[in-house]
């Protein structure tokens, strides 16, 4: 079995019935809708598996406050026929009295008084407002001047937040350069660490950060003392892959890292 315990879903199946319903509901799906896509979803589902979608399905819409009445009848009968414990009874006596016992309650819940409808919201996710091009300006304690070129917006994939790729310009004035100068500015240079050729192992490319908040409260670019000075034009490599060897750090870390590259000790 799939599952780690008793409880409805304890089972990876059931969470994976859950988790397409819901994102039903997010994309802002109609009730009906969003339920038929449910079933369709798991038609190939196996006669021991089968019974896992309608209690999967009718306690994920029991937790929203939108059971819909065939997927109610459907679990129902599922829990009645005892069909569900089948697999649990080859676990052993023990692990069937427990199924049987959330089963129970889960039936219990299906045939009472239904929670009030809840309308669901899709989680915070950062998307970055800086383009590619753009050229941020971050003064240390020396009144050196770092220089950092948006590569590109990055989307994360996994929680689809679009973050951007910074790579170190190599500049060490006090001030910002003219435009025409900044246009020309290189990337810092290679320390011979990074080698993408076996994905530079435990090393980083020079100069490149992905700066990141978790949540939307964390500081942002323009709360640890970046400025936009200017824009470059796209260079060759900028579409490339930078997923590896990128400094994954949140926005308030930057400016720690950034002190100890350019003055060449951690800010006191």
């Amino acid at each position: 079995m799939s599952s780690s315990g008793p409880a409805i879903f304890d089972d990876d199946l059931a969470c994976d019935v859950r988790d397409l319903y819901r994102k039903s509901l997010l994309d802002r799906v109609p009730d009906a809708e969003a339920t038929r896509q449910s079933i369709e979803g798991w038609a190939e589902l196996g006669p021991d598996e089968e019974p896992v979608l309608w209690l999967a399905l009718a306690a994920a819409q029991f937790e929203v406050g939108r059971l819909d009445e065939h997927v109610r009848d459907r679990a129902i009968e599922v829990i009645d026929s005892g069909r569900d414990l089948v697999r649990w009874h080859e676990a052993g006596p023990e692990f069937a009295a427990e199924r049987a016992a959330v089963l129970a309650a889960l039936r219990e819940q299906l045939t009472g008084p239904q929670p009030k409808r809840r309308t669901l919201r899709r989680p915070w996710r950062e998307v970055t407002d800086l383009e590619a091009g753009m050229v941020l300006a971050w003064t240390a304690s020396d009144g050196t001047v770092a220089l950092l070129r948006v590569v590109q917006r990055r989307d994360d994939g996994f929680d689809h937040s679009v973050r951007p790729v910074l790579q170190r310009l190599a500049w060490t004035g006090r001030d910002v350069p003219p435009a025409e100068v900044l246009a020309g500015l290189p990337a810092v240079a290679d320390d011979g660490a990074w080698r993408p050729e076996d994905g530079g192992g435990a090393h980083h490319r020079p100069g490149v950060y992905s700066p990141f908040r978790l949540k939307k409260r964390d500081p942002d670019w323009r709360d640890v003392g970046l400025t936009v000075c200017g824009h470059v034009p796209a260079r060759v490599g900028d579409e490339g892959e930078w997923s590896l060897g990128i400094a994954g750090l949140m926005w308030s870390a930057l400016p720690y890292y950034l002190e100890l590259a350019v003055v060449g000790r951690p800010p006191d």
